[in-house]
């Protein structure tokens, strides 16, 4: 598994706790080992996935505040739920963990969005990280995505 892999894995945790509200982690330990079952499971990658969701879940009104002050027209509870995820899982990993490089978790949410959101998900996605992102301090050349 890659880190791409545990953030898929992640976000899907995230999102079944978003629209069914049961325990992210218990997702996670189902995953693990239904798959575990038919594939190796790299043990690190599901280790991270989890340091993700519990970032996630334990920042969440930080996170939500932040997504809100720069969603122009958009309330967070009204925000498309995959898009929702993928956003909060970027800023935790951005700015909370300060695990990856504002660059690449930006290109992997979009990355994402791409995956399992709509046609408008990576813009839209790109726009509310791209300002939260400028918001904290980052500098840098922010070009089209």
């Amino acid at each position: 598994m890659t880190r791409r892999d545990s953030r898929i894995l992640a976000l899907n945790a995230l999102f079944c706790w978003e629209v069914g509200k049961g325990n992210p982690e218990e997702y996670l330990d189902i995953w693990k080992s239904e798959t575990e079952r038919e594939f190796e499971v790299d043990l690190d990658s599901i280790d991270y996935a989890r340091e993700l969701v519990k970032t996630v879940v334990s920042n969440i009104e930080e996170i939500d505040e932040a997504i809100g002050q720069v969603s122009k027209g958009w309330a967070v509870s009204r925000m498309p739920k995959a898009d929702l995820c993928i956003i909060r899982l970027a800023y935790a990993e951005a700015l909370i963990l300060k695990s990856v490089p504002h660059e690449v978790v930006l290109d992997e949410a979009i990355e994402l969005a791409k995956i399992y959101g709509s046609h408008a998900s990576p813009s839209f996605v790109n726009g509310v990280l791209v300002a939260i992102f400028i918001r904290s301090g980052w500098s840098e050349k922010v070009e089209d995505r």
